[in-house]
């Protein structure tokens, strides 16, 4: 689900899937002799047949494109609304949409597909997709698509980036504002039919405010980008840590490169982390990290869970070594009962809530719609991910 890049790639990073490929009638052959005479050579790692350069999409081709959509979720908070997907059936009546129920549907369809909006790939049936070109996916993060098989392939992976910015700057700054004025534990009182006024005053921590605190940022893409606007228009001083620090820091306040971490953790009173999940990123907060942190230090994580030791965490809670976390994202999810986090007054927990927002599945389908029309002249792709990276 949704999260945010440390940076964003260059248009450089753009390229058409199909750069280099002729009509689907001349790549149908299976065998390596057919694939030779259409253009084709089979990759050494993965057994698929990938493109040489030397064409691009036809319109008049024998065979329509065909895009297989398939955006499932257990308890459906992240399924396309049908509404969204004949809307694009009526602008695309020149591409065949399947929209297959289940994963054994969408196994059936994908020998056929040339493009996959959503998350019908794996590593057990990439093998099959021999047509494929190109995968949307709707959110930021793509690290399931991310086996070697399709990472070596020439398949072009695009994802939601920029989609979630507004939902999820906004929610950090909620979380901000519930500790600043302890509104969460105004609630837990609240449920109790306890009048905790005096409790409230008294007890540590004190009521904060937000002009003049500084906010570590750790990942300034789309989402680390729009929180600190938004932070920097509340008073608060912006310090985002990324891979490759530009030298003018807008729109946060400076811009340090990873090896100042140590330092952004030191200073900051607010700590949100929008970064993807890469080898890099696995735990990058932990229980060092956690001992230089300040006390009254509160940690947000929208990126991923697995971002932080969570159990490191859940321990530095419950002995006040840090004031609080505001967690949309977990190691597991759903958090299991049985974890500590839950019963922490410290913590304000969301169940992966904080990319959603009134219009999101409207922007998700323009993006694909944008692209789509772009894949179909030819022309480059936006929001294309460095596989290698993983963002």
């Amino acid at each position: 689900m949704p999260c945010d890049d440390v940076e964003v790639p260059r248009s450089g990073t753009e390229r058409h899937p199909l750069q280099g490929v002729g009509p689907p009638a001349e790549r149908k052959g299976s065998t390596r002799s057919k694939a030779c005479r259409s253009g084709l050579q089979f990759s050494a790692t993965t057994r698929r047949a990938v493109a040489r350069p030397h064409g691009l999409w036809h319109h008049s081709s024998v065979e329509r494109p065909h895009v297989l959509e398939f955006i499932r979720h257990r308890d459906g908070v992240w399924n396309l609304p049908p509404d969204q997907l004949e809307g694009l059936r009526r602008e695309f009546p020149s591409v065949a949409i399947t929209s297959p129920r289940d994963q054994a549907g969408a196994d059936r369809a994908l020998p056929e597909a040339d493009i996959v909006l959503g998350w019908a790939v794996n590593p057990s049936n990439f093998a099959a997709a021999s047509r494929l070109k190109w995968i949307q996916v709707t959110a930021a993060g793509v690290t399931p698509l991310l086996f070697p098989a399709l990472v070596e392939s020439d398949v072009v992976l695009t994802n939601g980036r920029g989609l979630h910015a507004t939902a999820m700057a906004e929610h950090a700054l909620g979380v901000i504002l519930a500790f600043a004025r302890k509104l969460h534990l105004a609630r837990d009182a609240q449920r109790e039919r306890r009048w905790a006024h005096l409790e409230l005053w008294s007890d540590p921590p004190a009521f904060g405010e937000l002009s003049g605190t500084t906010l570590g940022l750790v990942g300034l893409g789309s989402v680390g980008s729009a929180t600190a606007e938004r932070a920097r228009a509340l008073g608060m001083r912006v310090i985002a840590v990324r891979r490759r620090p530009a030298s003018d820091p807008a729109p946060a306040d400076e811009q340090w490169g990873p090896e100042s971490l140590p330092r952004l953790l030191e200073l900051s009173h607010w700590l949100v982390l929008a970064a993807p999940l890469t080898a890099e990123t696995r735990r990058m907060i932990g229980p060092g990290e956690i001992a230089r942190m300040r006390r009254d230090a509160v940690l947000i994580n929208l990126g991923r869970g697995q971002l932080v030791d969570e159990a490191a965490l859940a321990e530095a809670l419950a002995s006040g070594r840090i004031a609080g976390a505001g967690l949309d994202v977990f190691e597991d999810e759903p958090l299991p009962r049985e974890s500590p986090l839950w019963s922490l007054p410290q913590a304000i927990l969301t169940p992966h809530i904080s990319g959603l927002g009134p219009r999101y599945w409207e922007r998700a389908v323009d993006l694909f719609r944008q692209n789509l029309r772009r894949f179909l002249r030819g022309e480059p792709l936006v929001n294309v991910v460095d596989k290698r990276r993983g963002y």
